[in-house]
């Protein structure tokens, strides 16, 4: 008996969870410094999120978007933030399963004052068990069962989100910079004009009223040359944060390639979205733990039933046993505030569910009209750029040939830099309008294209 009681409590304490202190701001900062490239790479090869395909990842050639966005999905601070939180909910799963622990009571009673002479110790013990939680067990584990499945997919929903935002994050850095380029060459292709037009307007062949409507035009594109190299500065930076890199870190971007459309009528697009969307599956589980929580609301109306084994010893000696029972009536009923919250709750997110359908139905035929508005007004560019090449090199040729004027030259040359300006946005609004349709309908990637 002696070894027994000892190894009774040893038992019970290596149950027990340990407790270790850990730092916060060191390994934060340290975590700063992101991943590395091998770890990167491993992950990668071995990455499981609805949608996304596992990418081999090379850093010594430049990345394209699917490969940014892969490396965004492992690396992000904020969605290894919500990682953590779905943690919880598995923990609470967990939580909800245990069954309730056994209580032991136990009192000793001194018999004292007059009369106590000859009296022994009066003692009393019992063991209590609580019924009630057995009968609610699978309702609480239903209940954090569909939580943490909503918290699952809301983060897999974010993480598809994210994926797709670092897609176009990366198309933003090339074609910001490739439109700087644009702006930059003709500004300095104007200045390398400005003596000679100077000189023509000294000699009366140009008009100063022209020549200052040239100039208009010039200082035009240096102005969006500066603005542009500041939208490139800040696109660079804002993409190394989603990546979860230093600001300064280099990131090669390869050209990006034709993003297809998303084929099929909107409303094709909406009926597969509904089942496809990661945000509104999560929707549906968050309503079914709100289900849950109301029936466990309801059944705690009823009386809670405890139920184990006494024993006492009364001042006289005599021993006595048996059982005990514990019961909590409801005569207040005191749940019924918290049965009118489960409803109300419950309520609540099925009109969030019909808002969000709602939402992503008017988002998705709004972004189906605008891919094929854009993808026709990038085809007229596309012709007429073609049209004003051609135009400019035969100018060109005349120019240096004394056959045409300067002022001709340059304003050919002005057009067609606008055309080139114009198209390098549209095509940046068309990327940025197909991959919203893209996450707005989880459609998976396919391909290697960026």
């Amino acid at each position: 008996m002696r070894k027994t009681i000892p190894a009774l409590v040893l038992s019970i304490l290596s149950g027990c969870a340990a407790y270790h202190a850990r730092p916060l701001r060191a390994p934060a900062l340290a975590a700063l410094r992101g991943p590395t490239h091998r770890a990167l790479t491993a992950a990668a090869r071995a990455l499981k999120v609805p949608g996304l395909a596992p990418l081999p990842l090379d850093f010594r050639r430049p990345l394209t978007g699917k490969e940014l966005g892969v490396i965004a999905v492992i690396a992000s601070p904020a969605l290894r933030a919500l990682r953590a939180r779905e943690r919880i909910a598995r923990a609470q799963v967990f939580a909800a399963g245990l069954l309730p622990d056994p209580v032991i009571q136990f009192s000793a009673l001194k018999p004292y004052g007059i009369g106590a002479a000859g009296r022994t110790v009066a003692l009393s013990d019992g063991f209590l068990w609580d019924l009630s939680r057995l009968v609610t067990r699978s309702t609480d584990i239903r209940m954090a069962r569909e939580r943490a499945s909503a918290v699952r997919y809301r983060v897999a929903w974010r993480e598809w989100v994210a994926a797709n935002e670092a897609r176009l994050a990366a198309r933003q850095v090339y074609w910001l910079k490739a439109e700087w380029t644009v702006a930059h060459n003709a500004a300095e292709f104007w200045k390398g004009h400005e003596g000679v037009l100077a000189r023509d307007v000294r000699r009366r062949l140009i008009g100063r009223r022209r020549l200052l409507f040239l100039q208009a035009a010039q200082d035009a594109f240096a102005m969006k040359a500066a603005a542009l190299r500041r939208a490139l500065k800040a696109a660079r930076i804002a993409l190394a944060g989603q990546l979860g890199l230093p600001p300064s870190a280099p990131l090669p971007i390869a050209r990006p390639r034709p993003v297809r459309p998303v084929p099929g009528a909107p409303g094709a697009l909406f009926r597969r979205a509904v089942s496809r969307r990661l945000d509104l599956v999560a929707l549906v589980a968050a309503y079914h733990s709100a289900d849950a929580a109301l029936l466990r609301a309801v059944l705690d109306q009823y009386p809670r039933l405890s139920i184990g084994a006494a024993g006492a010893r009364n001042s006289s000696g005599l021993s006595e046993a048996g059982f005990q029972l514990s019961l909590v009536l409801p005569l207040f009923n005191a749940n019924r505030g918290a049965v009118a919250i489960a409803r109300a709750k419950r309520r609540a997110l099925f009109e969030d569910y019909v808002a969000r359908l709602s939402a992503a139905r008017s988002q998705i035929y709004r972004l189906d009209a605008a891919q094929g508005s854009l993808d026709r007004e990038l085809a007229r560019l596309k012709g007429r750029r073609r049209r004003l090449a051609r135009t400019a090199r035969a100018a060109q040729a005349a120019y240096e040939a004394h056959a045409l004027g300067l002022v001709s030259y340059l304003t050919l040359m002005q057009e067609l830099t606008a055309v080139e300006l114009r198209m390098t946005g549209l095509r940046l609004d068309r990327a940025a309008t197909t991959l919203a349709l893209i996450t707005a309908t989880a459609t998976p990637w396919t391909g290697r294209a960026s």
